[in-house]
């Protein structure tokens, strides 16, 4: 499947270098602990490609997008092959022959391991019970630390050439491993030294400033130049020139329709970057905007589609329902939007307004008078889920444990689309 191919990918570029250290490796060494170094360097090898691959695609590649599923899962899979380096690096130092030859290489070593150890740590503090309750950085304090991330690579890097790794006697494996760690390292010095220079960002300004209800807040933005063409449901990153906190680029879905000239984005109060938007962001303000990501698109998906949205997760949503003017969608859609109370419901009317559509059912519940909304209730009012492909938006419990429900009911994973916003 094609959104899979970036994975096996880099999984094929690990294959490739243990492949090239059994047919190309050093075939004689001096030491009687040559086999068991043959091993570790092969293990520190694949961890530095794996850890070379997160480097580049934290530099968000929209061209590689399609082979992900989307910049969110992108982002899930540079997370998870550094976490996966990591454990390497574990296994490596654990079976690595010791000596006793010191030096800068292997001083750097030490320095390099714990260093990437906190880092990894931090990135998933926020979903491990025991270390959140030592480890609670806001978001952009653990991104400013996660920019470190690069320059203990080029340390490891450092270290794998200043140790007389057997890789120097292998021309073979030296010459791949090596070219894959300088793509790695010029795309972290373009990251940090020419990335705000060549990335393309659009100028805005802020038109509107609405609130929707106590915690949600639209806003409008209109293009001071040329504006970002999008399809319906993509996402965005934005930052504003207001103050130091609105300077850090978050990412939002976009919720106007792609014929729009301007941009809307719905804005929940669910952290201190947001809540200080809430307060503080006035029309007038200058906005810069970089994108658009994700493949979260039900034009892609089949004639019969079932749409679950919870709170904010209506964005992406709405965006698809105001683009029917212009793209009569021809399929037949059961939209099912819960919240927990009826005041936290936002664009009823142009929910109302969408139900005109021939297809288009709209099933909306509130949890406090309705229970909650499960999937037996969706299969109950949207019949047979035969064929059908499920898209869902909303909190993360929310669509794992929809998700989940799906699966038993005989719902395979490739017609269960969702996002995953939580890039730590």
């Amino acid at each position: 499947m094609k959104r899979n191919l970036g994975v096996y990918f880099i999984a094929g570029l690990v294959a490739l270098n243990i492949t090239f250290w059994i047919l190309f490796g050093p075939t004689t060494g001096q030491s009687k602990n040559f086999p068991q170094q043959v091993v570790a360097e092969t293990l520190s090898s694949s961890a530095m490609i794996l850890w070379a691959s997160g480097i580049f695609l934290s530099n968000k590649p929209r061209f590689l997008e399609p082979y992900f599923g989307g910049l969110d899962r992108m982002y899930i899979i540079h997370k998870n092959i550094n976490i996966l380096a990591l454990l390497i690096i574990v296994v490596h130092l654990i079976i690595v022959p010791t000596t006793d030859k010191g030096g800068p290489g292997v001083w750097i070593g030490w320095v390099t391991f714990p260093s990437i150890l906190i880092l990894v740590l931090l990135t998933v503090a926020p979903r491990v019970p025991f270390i959140s309750n030592f480890a609670r950085l806001t978001y952009d304090k653990w991104r400013n630390l996660h920019k470190y991330m690069g320059l203990l690579f080029m340390m490891g890097a450092t270290h794998m050439l200043m140790v007389q790794p057997l890789i120097m006697n292998a021309p073979v494996v030296f010459a791949y491993v090596e070219t894959i760690i300088a793509i790695g390292v010029l795309a972290y010095l373009y990251k940090e030294f020419l990335w705000t220079r060549f990335h393309k960002h659009y100028a805005y300004v802020v038109q509107d400033v609405k609130k929707l209800n106590g915690t949600v807040t639209q806003i409008t933005l209109h293009p001071r130049d040329a504006a970002l063409t999008h399809h319906a449901g993509q996402f965005l990153y934005v930052h504003f020139d207001t103050d130091k906190t609105l300077e850090e680029p978050h990412p939002f879905t976009i919720s106007s329709a792609p014929r729009e000239g301007d941009l809307r984005l719905s804005i929940k109060s669910s952290g201190d970057w947001t809540q200080h938007l809430h307060e503080h962001l006035q029309p007038g303000a200058n906005a810069f905007v970089e994108g658009p990501h994700g493949e979260f698109n039900y034009k892609t998906g089949s004639r019969k589609q079932i749409w679950v949205a919870g709170g904010i997760g209506i964005t992406p949503f709405i965006s698809w329902m105001r683009d029917f003017e212009s793209n009569p969608h021809g399929r037949e859609i059961d939209f099912f939007y819960t919240t927990t109370v009826p005041e936290e419901a936002l664009f009823l009317d142009e929910i109302e307004k969408a139900k005109k559509h021939t297809g288009f059912r709209a099933h909306i519940s509130h949890s406090v008078r309705d229970g909650r909304l499960s999937a037996d209730k969706i299969i109950a009012a949207s019949e047979d889920l035969a064929g059908k492909d499920i898209y869902m938006c909303g909190p993360a419990p929310m669509v794992e444990a929809f998700r989940l429900a799906f699966n038993t009911k005989g719902v395979p994973d490739g017609k269960i689309h969702y996002e995953e916003f939580n890039f730590r």
